[in-house]
C-alpha cells in the first residue's frame, strides 16, 4: 500500500528543543551593560538563597538594563519554590525587555506545566524571538486546551509573511502542539499555510500530524483533505495522501490520481500507478486466481522498490547495489569452504576403512613376541647342543 514507509514517521518527527541552560553569573567586566553594585549583590544574595530567594528582588533585578543580570535573574525566579513565582514568571515572559530573560521565563512555565499559564503562552507566540515562541507552542501543546487551536494556527501562518526562511524549530512545534490537541479539522488550514511559507523542516511534523489525526475525520472529509495535499511541496505529506488515498479505496479518487501521474516526481510516481490499481472501480472484478494475485503483488513490491531506488542519492545506491555482490562472495566463500570441510571428512571416513583394526595390531603383537621368544629359546638350547669333549679324553 505504500504505507511501510511511514512507519518510521514518528521516528522521524522533530523532537523537542533541549532545555534552556541556566545563564552563567554575570560579571561587571563582561556584561553588555555594567550592572551595578547594588545588583550584583542581591543577585549574589539570591544566589546563596538558591529556591528560596526573595522573588519580588528576583522580579526587579529581571528589569535590570544587563540582559546577563536580568536572565540570571529570570532562571533563579523560574526555580522559586514561592506559589506566586509562576506569576511572576509570566509577566517576564511577556514583558522583560530581554530576550534571553523572556526565554529563562517561559522555558520555567514550560516545566511547570500550569494551567494558568495558558493566557501567557498565547501571547508569547507573537514574541520577536523564536525560542520564546517555540517554548510557548510547547507548552500549548503540554496543557492541551482547544482554544489554543487558532492562536497556533494564526502563528504558523504568519510564517508566510513575516520573511521567515529556513529552519523553523516554532513552527514544528505549532504543528506538534496541534497534534497533542487532536485539531484534526484544522490539518488543511496548517497545510495550506506551510505550502505557501518559505520555512524548512517542517514536512516530518506535518506528515505526522496528518498520519495520527486524518483517520479522525469522517471519510468524505478525510478525502477531501487529502484529496487538497496530493500537490503539497512536502513530498512526505504527498506520500502520506497517496497511501492513504490507496487504502481507504475510493473510486472516486482515481482521477484525482490519474492527474498527478502527469506532475508527480519520479520518486512517488510508482506509487501513484498502485493507488489507482487499489481504487480503480473494477477492483470487484479483480481475479482471485493465484498468478495473478501473485504478479499483482510482485507488481506492487516493484514499484515500491523503485520508489525507493529514486530516492537514494549517488553514494546510497552504490552502498545498496554492493550488497548482493557481497551476499554473492561470502555464498562463493561459504560454499568452498564446506566443500573443504566435506573432503577432509571423506579422507577421514577413508583412511578409517583402511587402516588396521587393534585387534588385528594386538595379534600381530602376540606373534612378534611368540617369535621373539621362540628365537630366544632356540638360541640358548643351540648353545647347549654345541658343548662336547675333546677326541681321545674321557672322564675317569
Amino acid at each position: 500500500m505504500g504505507l511501510i514507509e511511514l512507519c518510521l514517521l514518528t521516528l522521524l518527527s522533530p523532537q523537542e528543543p533541549p532545555v534552556s541552560t541556566a545563564p552563567e553569573t554575570p560579571r561587571a567586566a563582561v556584561a553588555d551593560k555594567a550592572p551595578s553594585p547594588e545588583e550584583l549583590q542581591s543577585l549574589l544574595s539570591a544566589e546563596r538563597a538558591g529556591d528560596k530567594a526573595d522573588i519580588v528582588v528576583l522580579r526587579r533585578l529581571c528589569e535590570s538594563k544587563s540582559e546577563a543580570i536580568a536572565a540570571r535573574a529570570a532562571w533563579l525566579l523560574g526555580r522559586s519554590k514561592d506559589p506566586q513565582a509562576t506569576v511572576l514568571c509570566g509577566e517576564v515572559a511577556t514583558g522583560s525587555p530581554h530576550a534571553e530573560a523572556r526565554t529563562q521565563a517561559m522555558n520555567a512555565l514550560m516545566l511547570q506545566k500550569d494551567a494558568s499559564s495558558l493566557a501567557t503562552a498565547v501571547t508569547a507566540l507573537q514574541d520577536n524571538d523564536r525560542r520564546v515562541r517555540t517554548l510557548a507552542a510547547q507548552l500549548l501543546g503540554r496543557l492541551r486546551r482547544p482554544t489554543a487551536v487558532d492562536p497556533l494556527l494564526t502563528m504558523i501562518e504568519r510564517s508566510r509573511t513575516d520573511g521567515t526562511v529556513g529552519q523553523a524549530p516554532d513552527v514544528q512545534a505549532a504543528l506538534l502542539a496541534l497534534n497533542d490537541i487532536k485539531a484534526a479539522r484544522s490539518l488543511l488550514r496548517a497545510a495550506t499555510a506551510i505550502h505557501d511559507s518559505k520555512v524548512a523542516g517542517t514536512g516530518e511534523a506535518l506528515a505526522f500530524c496528518f498520519q495520527s489525526l486524518s483517520p479522525e475525520l469522517d471519510k468524505a472529509q478525510e478525502i477531501t483533505t487529502l484529496l487538497a495535499v496530493l500537490d503539497h511541496r512536502e513530498p512526505l505529506l504527498r506520500r502520506y495522501a497517496i497511501g492513504r488515498l490507496a487504502e481507504i479505496g475510493d473510486p472516486a479518487t482515481a482521477n484525482a490520481l490519474e492527474g498527478r501521474l502527469g506532475t508527480e516526481s519520479a520518486e512517488l510516481r510508482p506509487l501513484v500507478e498502485v493507488a489507482l490499481g487499489q481504487v480503480r472501480s473494477d477492483r470487484a472484478k479483480q481475479s482471485y486466481d493465484e498468478l495473478e494475485r501473485a504478479m499483482a503483488n510482485l507488481k506492487t513490491l516493484g514499484a515500491m522498490a523503485e520508489s525507493r531506488w529514486a530516492a537514494l542519492d549517488e553514494t546510497q545506491r552504490w552502498l545498496v547495489g554492493s550488497v548482493p555482490f557481497g551476499l554473492l562472495v561470502l555464498g562463493w566463500v561459504l560454499r568452498r569452504w564446506n566443500r573443504k570441510r566435506a573432503a577432509q571428512n571423506v579422507a577421514v571416513a577413508t583412511a578409517a576403512l583402511v587402516a588396521p583394526s587393534e585387534e588385528y595390531l594386538e595379534q600381530m603383537s602376540a606373534d612378534a613376541e611368540q617369535q621373539q621368544y621362540e628365537g630366544e629359546n632356540g638360541d640358548e638350547e643351540f648353545a647347549g647342543a654345541g658343548q662336547y669333549e675333546p677326541h681321545g679324553t674321557h672322564r675317569r
